[in-house]
């Protein structure tokens, strides 16, 4: 009987030893049951969400049919029922409506600058380099039609120097010119009607000549006398 009875536990521990790949099969179903139960565990513990409830309103009250309506002056009297004051939320003012428009811009004040005194510098002019010629007119005789005139001319530099006379009797003809005390030059007459005597011989410092000329001409004053660029005296 024994041995009999031993004979099929045998066979099956075989079997389990011989086909190893049922034991791992059935440890991967065993797993695939625990994950399912991991998972519907997890769902059911989920976090609840509140709805907050809804803003209360206040119906208005309807009087029963048959009733006398109340008077408006009653009704305005008593306080009735008053909604509750919901809470809402302002939405963010946008950038356009904060800042300054592009169309209005903000306008800016610069600091003035203060005015600078602007300093203004006369040109300095140099002092007049003093002649070195001197001429003095003078007339020396009058007759019919015309006259005799004179320019003494004055040599005032430190230096011998050469000299020049213009003289100009506004188109009139000067007929001739000498000198009285030094040796001759030359006249010339210019296209302007300006007469221009050239001396001969150069003044030492100091020394003078005497230019005489025969004017043809009425009237003893000259428009131009000029000595060396410088004007006469005696006009």
């Amino acid at each position: 009987m024994s041995g009999t009875g031993s004979t099929p536990r045998s066979s099956e521990s075989r079997a389990i030893a011989s086909s190893p790949w049922i034991v791992v099969f059935a440890g991967v179903v065993v797993m695939l049951v625990l994950m399912v139960v991991a998972l519907g565990t997890y769902r059911g513990r989920g976090p609840t969400v509140e709805v907050p409830p809804g803003p209360h309103v206040a119906l208005p009250l309807v009087p029963p049919s048959g009733t006398a309506e109340p008077d408006a002056s009653a009704t305005d009297a008593a306080p009735g029922p008053t909604a509750r004051p919901s809470s809402t939320v302002s939405a963010r003012p946008s950038r356009s409506s904060v800042g300054p428009s592009a169309s209005n811009p903000v306008p800016t004040t610069s600091p003035s600058r203060s005015a600078v005194p602007t300093v203004t510098q006369r040109a300095s002019t140099a002092p007049a380099a003093p002649p070195s010629m001197t001429g003095q007119y003078d007339v020396e005789q009058r007759f019919s039609g015309g006259f005799i005139g004179e320019v003494k001319v004055s040599n005032v530099s430190g230096s011998r120097s050469s000299w020049t006379v213009e003289l100009d009797f506004s188109g009139k003809r000067i007929i001739a010119a000498w000198v009285t005390n030094t040796g001759q030059g030359t006249l010339r007459r210019g296209d302007d009607g300006v007469y221009t005597y050239r001396s001969g011989v150069d003044l030492d410092p100091g020394a003078s000549a005497r230019l005489q000329f025969h004017v043809d001409s009425s009237s003893t004053t000259p428009a131009r006398c000029v000595v060396n660029g410088t004007g006469c005296t005696g006009l």
